[in-house]
């Protein structure tokens, strides 16, 4: 047994498949069904109920993954303690963010960079869900995002910290008709132009809005932040989206021409901002550094 194969197992139960899986670790299919194969002998235990339709653990397997999962956290931790001895922290960092926090992120990046030098460091903007498959992928080490209770309970495999809570607003010019009301109802809405920034969370509350579903006019979603200021600011259009993305977007906080309005039933539409990473990979000293200087 080595380590190598206790990242194998725990990657193809991720993956629930043997081909996504080799892609992942970068080795060959063969070999890596290989490997498995001999770890199951060598153990006397078979670990993967393997089909067409991919590779599941077995009762005895899934706790056996569990196990190599805990070792894995534990050779991180060893590593970074080592490192700890150097005094000096090297390494990559990739982030993913929701728009919001960007400004604030490179801030702290430079300050960040000024402390540790030898860090190299990388920020892309994206939505939540994209990012949140960027995370189960490996391809960033910390992702910022919007997220709810449903994401959580979807993804077994990612660890959520929440820094914030909010709720969604509708943003109208102040020259709407709508802008004088301290809360906004689902009536309201009828017959109203409306844009939304395209992400999941967005989307599935204006599903959930579904008694005025016939009479809600969606013009389009977008990614672009620019053109939703630019509908408020013109009167236009309405945007529903997050109080966090109003008090923190460049282009969209701190604006004169619109106002935001709470819906009447907060309860029903809180989310969560906060950071994600993978849980199976856990967390490099190099994100605890960075992460420190956020929370």
């Amino acid at each position: 047994m080595n380590i190598e194969q206790l990242k194998y197992i725990v990657e193809i139960s991720n993956a629930g498949s043997l081909k996504t899986a080799a892609q992942k670790v970068n080795i060959s299919l063969p070999a890596l069904s290989q490997s498995v194969t001999k770890l199951e002998k060598e153990l006397n235990v078979e670990i993967f109920h393997r089909s067409r339709k991919g590779s599941y653990p077995t009762a005895e397997g899934k706790v056996l993954i569990q196990k190599a999962n805990d070792v894995l956290e534990k050779l991180q931790e060893f590593y970074d303690h080592a490192e700890s001895f150097t005094h000096t922290l090297k390494g990559e960092l990739k982030i993913a963010t929701f728009p919001g926090p960007l400004d604030l992120l490179a801030d702290q990046i430079t300050l960040y960079k000024k402390d540790f030098p030898f860090i190299k460091a990388s920020i892309e903007e994206d939505n939540s869900q994209h990012i949140i498959e960027k995370i189960k992928k490996e391809e960033v080490d910390i992702g910022l995002i919007i997220y709810n209770d449903e994401d959580i309970q979807k993804n077994k495999n990612i660890l959520f910290h929440k820094l914030y809570d909010g709720c969604m607003v509708v943003a109208v010019n102040k020259q709407s008709p709508l802008a004088n009301n301290t809360y906004i109802t689902e009536k309201m809405l009828e017959n109203q132009p409306i844009i939304l920034y395209n992400d999941h969370s967005i989307l599935d509350f204006m599903q959930n809005l579904n008694t005025l579903e016939n009479n809600m006019e969606i013009l389009f979603t977008t990614n672009n932040v620019e053109t939703i200021r630019y509908a408020l600011e013109r009167n236009t259009a309405i945007n529903i989206g997050y109080d966090y993305a109003f008090k923190t977007i460049t282009g969209l906080a701190n604006n004169n021409s619109y106002v935001t309005i709470p819906f009447v039933d907060t309860l029903m539409n809180t989310y969560y901002f906060g950071y994600i990473y993978a849980a199976n990979k856990g967390i490099s000293r190099v994100a605890k550094e960075f992460l420190k200087r956020l929370t």
